[in-house]
């Protein structure tokens, strides 16, 4: 799992003056909004002695720790050490690692990080949200996968004749070939787009959607886990799908899916949308949970790779990047020490002064791999 990403930790909805607890990248935060409905996200183990803060509650803008009373605001820095009596000065040792909160297409998303904010990445961008002749509808899920299981079966083209009835011929077609990809990067991820052949639409509405029985599709992959999936039923009917996952463990993912759309506008067809993507969810999930092994090897150990899956291909040179850059974390030492030491993901805060801190910062890997390089492909 990577740090220095935003990751979705709630629909905006659900966040309030109430301490709500979260677990992400197999660490526990707490959020909350304070006085003025900003979200503020903090790590959640108090400096003092381990308290859960999100079992504490919020007072003034400050979040209180349930055991002694000590007050942190949404900087992280301690306010109050009620022992210490009302005039004590309280040291900045006892802070602890805050987190910038940005709120967009109705999620509260957290960058779990200490880049400053020149050079982090960005949120996947989804244009359509808001705008005039188009429609979003959301919904969520959680699937017992390695987040790298998701973004590469998102951006695998191939799978859709095999696993989605509705979009695929099940392999009736004595012409199915995937198209040569044409794999475009951009700055934090890459796509491609491709034609395909499907069956009609069953419901008729539907079915004007798709005249002529093709579309073009794609997808492609935002950052570490952030998927988008464009489905052009015509030059003018389009639907657009975006995935916010985060992590909340190694094989505990929860995936906010939001999607728009330019066509059947009325909201008598939402239901029908939701159905079928309700659907196509189910009918990864039962492949994708069974895949052997959990977690894919960067290098294509094992694996007998083919050029459809060249954006697969790319998003594992990405990993390995990322890895160079000090971003991945030791999660077999997370594991190993769970329930002995309180660590921390390390926050711009931290970086700025790393010396005064009381809670130990998150291990990262040394990164093993000495240079970029394309991987095989057996085509």
């Amino acid at each position: 799992m990577f740090m220095n990403f935003w990751y979705p930790a709630e629909e905006s909805r659900n966040l309030t003056d109430k301490p709500l607890k979260v677990q992400m990248l197999g660490l526990w935060f707490v959020l909350w909004r304070d006085s003025e409905g900003r979200a503020r996200c903090v790590h959640n183990t108090c400096t003092h002695r381990g308290g859960s803060l999100g079992d504490g509650k919020v007072v003034g803008d400050c979040i209180q720790c349930p055991y002694h009373g000590w007050k942190f605001n949404g900087a992280g820095s301690c306010e109050r050490i009620p022992s210490l009596g009302p005039l004590a000065k309280v040291p900045s040792r006892a802070r602890i690692d805050a987190y910038p909160v940005e709120e967009r297409y109705g999620l509260v998303f957290v960058f779990l990080g200490d880049l400053p904010e020149s050079e982090r990445p960005t949120i996947m961008p989804n244009n359509e949200w808001g705008q005039p002749g188009w429609r979003s509808l959301s919904m969520r899920y959680r699937w017992n996968i390695n987040y790298v299981r998701l973004v590469e079966n998102q951006s695998d083209p191939s799978h859709i004749e095999y696993v989605h009835a509705g979009f695929g011929m099940a392999g009736k077609s004595t012409n199915y070939e995937v198209p040569k990809i044409n794999v475009e990067e951009s700055a934090w991820g890459a796509g491609a787009m491709v034609v395909f052949y499907s069956p009609d639409l069953p419901d008729k509405d539907m079915k004007k959607l798709q005249p002529e029985g093709r579309n073009e599709s794609g997808s492609g992959y935002h950052g570490a886990a952030s998927t988008w999936t464009r489905v052009n039923f015509s030059p003018t009917n389009h639907m657009h799908i975006y995935l916010y996952a985060v992590p909340r463990d190694e094989l505990d993912l929860e995936i906010f899916l939001v999607m728009q759309r330019n066509c059947m506008l009325e909201d008598k067809y939402d239901e029908n949308f939701l159905k079928r993507m309700a659907i196509a969810v189910e009918e990864d999930r039962i492949v994708v949970e069974k895949l052997d092994p959990q977690i894919p090897s960067t290098e294509a150990i094992g694996e007998f790779i083919v050029p459809a899956d060249d954006v697969i291909m790319n998003y594992r040179q990405r990993l390995q990047d990322w890895e160079r850059r000090g971003w991945r974390l030791d999660y077999e030492t997370l594991k190993r020490n769970r329930g002995k030491v309180a660590y921390s993901v390390p926050s711009p805060a931290r970086r700025q002064d790393p010396q005064n801190w009381a809670v130990t910062a998150a291990p990262v890997l040394r990164s093993t791999v000495s240079e970029r390089r394309r991987l095989p492909t057996g085509g």
